[in-house]
């Protein structure tokens, strides 16, 4: 089955599963780096807000074998899980003065995301784009986000510029660096959860990395994010920050864009090869990132004594 017989079967089978009262629609939604995916609607009558469910993977997973009935009965748990049954405010979002304060930044591709910069408000930086979203602060919407188009700017009567300082000096207070050993990330992938201590382990964890980085992680890798994770690559933009993990890592270093979520140090040694570092990271956006997920196929190096990074 082709996978636009796919998404209109999901369609007509939501449609009879919810009846009348619910509306099910398809919209074509575009993602970071130009990526366009089908999101299902499934919007009550009387609700301003309704959750979109993407089919891609679903497509996925019925090409590998899943019958449509375990599809349809997945796709069902999701809106169930998912779903609001009321209106939502949304005044916190109509006025800049009510929105400034959770209003943070996030970097992606410039060039792979030309269209979309036409309507959103950005700056560039190197071959990237600092681009603005607001981070909701709704228990019923854990790590929701929202945006900010050039309409948005327009209805607020602000500036890129405005954005940009709100933005500035939210998103280090609302999203907090992260900084790890690449060991703590595996073990994390194996299920040890390593990753989020209290302050105070990992205030003792980041003394013994000033101490001796080598025995701290032997892989000689470091993760560079934010607590939760999201769009985390632009912590090399907080304030001081590099600095810190300059110190941390004994002098200058070279930053590898591993996702727009992160991004993995390298101390800067004689037996590194820039040339290998950035095939490194050619070969996994292409093999093992997804390409939304992708920041860039460039390396970039933090120079100790300059104290500014440059794209190799």
């Amino acid at each position: 089955m082709k996978i636009h017989t796919f998404i209109y079967h999901v369609l007509q089978k939501m449609q009879e599963e919810m009846g009348d009262s619910i509306k099910v629609s398809l919209q074509d939604i575009t993602k970071n780096n130009g990526v366009v995916l089908t999101g299902l609607t499934i919007a009550q009558k009387g609700v301003n807000i309704s959750p979109t469910i993407y089919l891609e993977d679903f497509y996925d997973a019925f090409q590998n074998g899943k019958s449509m009935e375990e599809i349809m009965e997945e796709i069902k748990d999701v809106y169930y899980r998912s779903k609001i049954d009321k209106d939502i405010n949304m005044d916190f979002f109509t006025e800049f003065n009510k929105a400034k304060g959770r209003i943070v930044y996030k970097l992606i591709h410039y060039d792979k995301n030309r269209e979309l910069l036409k309507d959103i408000p950005h700056r560039e930086y190197l071959d990237l784009a600092i681009v603005y979203y607001y981070l909701v602060d709704m228990e019923e919407f854990a790590n929701a986000t929202i945006l900010i188009h050039n309409k948005h700017m327009e209805n607020w009567n602000v500036t890129e510029a405005e954005l940009y300082e709100s933005a500035k000096l939210n998103t280090p207070q609302l999203l907090k660096m992260k900084f790890c050993g690449m060991l703590e990330i595996l073990k994390e992938l194996a299920g040890e959860d390593f990753l989020f201590r209290d302050e105070e382990e990992d205030a003792l964890r980041e003394e013994l990395l000033v101490e001796n980085h080598n025995t701290a992680d032997d892989i000689g890798m470091y993760v560079l994010s934010n607590r939760t994770r999201l769009y985390g690559a632009v912590t090399i933009l907080y304030e001081g920050v590099m600095e810190e993990c300059c110190e941390k890592l004994g002098g200058s270093f070279y930053i590898l864009p591993s996702s727009v979520h992160e991004v993995i140090l390298v101390p800067d040694n004689e037996e590194i090869s820039k040339d290998n570092l950035v095939r490194m990271v050619r070969e996994v956006n292409a093999t093992q990132v997804e390409e939304q997920e992708q920041l860039s196929d460039f390396v970039y190096y933090y120079n100790a004594k300059t104290k500014g990074i440059l794209r190799l």
